[in-house]
């Protein structure tokens, strides 16, 4: 007998309950439990609207606002000692409406402030005076502008920062949770170390602290993109004859989520996904694939591009879009930090490159791939996924999976 049928049968000796409500509350008795949890937790879609493509993005974001729970305009930066730069210039223009137009249809207005430079992010969050003063002007720029919160995404953080971020995100929480205002915190991706290193190190510093995260943080984006070759057991797995250099593959993704979840809640997690691709410069050599990555390329750009040179995308093991077509031109300079090696035997890509030709390989994501992760996203329960980015060029079709 359950819980709720041993109170009625209690009140029934007291009471007389209508009929009605008996059978209201054998149903409720028969759901399980994550009926409940359901319905008081949606599932959450985010994305970012980037300054550099600020209208074609907030055009096609307005043709699908009914997508949205929450909007990030990547619009600020961290300059010198500290001070925010707009530069999506969000209080001029039509700005000011439309954002009050996303604020009529309860969707959250979370600008976010990204800052890249690690040494600079570490002298001032380690300065306490600098920190407070920082704590206190994102604050104000909160309030003022009367957004529903802020998103911090500070990146190439030195692991001598991590005590000092830690403080600072707790300083935010402090200021921003009584004023009933949301803190979101965008991370880098942790990879398992097993999937990193063929000998694990004894020691492995972090920039991040997840359960600091975990405790202050009311939503942590993990930025689950630009995998590239860093996971050297799917590189070995799939990558061995092909050419394999994602953005995002799906294994990949669940190892990173998995790792999260060992920390963070569930309910504060939410997943990156990438509307983009790479463009890359491979070629072989005794064994060994080079990649060199070349630049970025949208949805659009790459589909345009394929068609230039008449090659046909296809799905790879890594369930996004790829191709790959010969050309005369090589590009030189490219950085170490941009270049990768892989063991691998001979790919059929580059067997096909015609002699004195160089191969290009393309791979990007596209609304399918998208849509693998959204259900990898619900099967493991998390908060919900944010699109990095929505700038007119994603794929088409990726609304019609944003269900």
């Amino acid at each position: 007998m359950t819980r709720i049928s041993k109170r009625i049968e209690g009140e029934e000796k007291t009471h007389k309950i209508p009929l009605v409500l008996l059978f209201m509350f054998a149903v409720l008795a028969l759901l399980p439990l994550d009926s409940f949890a359901a319905a008081k937790a949606p599932f959450y879609y985010g994305g970012w609207l980037p300054f550099w493509q600020k209208l074609n993005g907030a055009a096609d974001i307005t043709d699908n606002l009914g997508k949205f729970h929450e909007l990030s305009p990547f619009s600020y930066e961290v300059g010198a000692n500290g001070k925010l730069i707009d530069k999506l210039k969000i209080t001029e223009g039509f700005w000011p409406t439309w954002l009050l137009a996303l604020r009529d249809l309860k969707i959250k207005i979370i600008p976010t402030i990204a800052w890249f430079d690690g040494p600079a992010i570490h002298k001032l969050l380690s300065n306490k005076k600098t920190r407070i003063a920082h704590e206190d002007a994102i604050t104000k720029l909160v309030m003022d502008r009367n957004f529903d919160g802020i998103d911090i995404d500070y990146e190439a953080k030195l692991a001598d920062t991590k005590p000092y971020f830690s403080l600072f995100i707790k300083g935010l929480a402090i200021r921003l949770h009584p004023k009933k205002k949301f803190l979101a915190c965008t991370i880098e991706v942790r990879t398992p170390l097993a999937s990193l290193y063929k000998t694990i190190p004894k020691d492995v510093a972090r920039a991040n602290d997840y359960a600091t995260l975990n405790k202050y943080c009311d939503e942590v984006r993990i930025m689950a993109y630009d995998q590239g070759l860093i996971d050297i057991k799917l590189k070995a797995q799939k990558g061995s004859d092909t050419l394999y250099a994602p953005v995002a593959d799906p294994d990949w993704v669940e190892k990173v989520l998995k790792e999260a979840l060992q920390t963070i809640r569930p309910q504060k997690i939410v997943l990156g996904i990438p509307t983009y691709g790479y463009e890359y410069q491979v070629r072989w050599e005794n064994g060994i694939t080079t990649y060199q990555r070349l630049r970025s390329h949208t949805f659009v750009q790459a589909m345009e591009r394929a068609a230039s040179y008449g090659a046909i995308p296809v799905r790879t093991s890594a369930g996004e879009l790829a191709f790959s077509y010969a050309t005369s031109t090589w590009v030189s300079g490219v950085s170490s930090s941009l270049t990768w090696y892989a063991s691998s035997t001979l790919p059929a890509a580059i067997a096909s490159t015609p002699t004195a030709m160089t191969t290009r390989f393309v791979s990007f994501s596209d609304a399918e791939s998208a849509r693998q992760k959204i259900k990898l996203a619900r099967k493991l329960g998390i908060r919900g996924v944010v699109f990095f980015k929505f700038d007119g060029q994603q794929d088409p079709l990726l609304w019609s999976v944003m269900k």
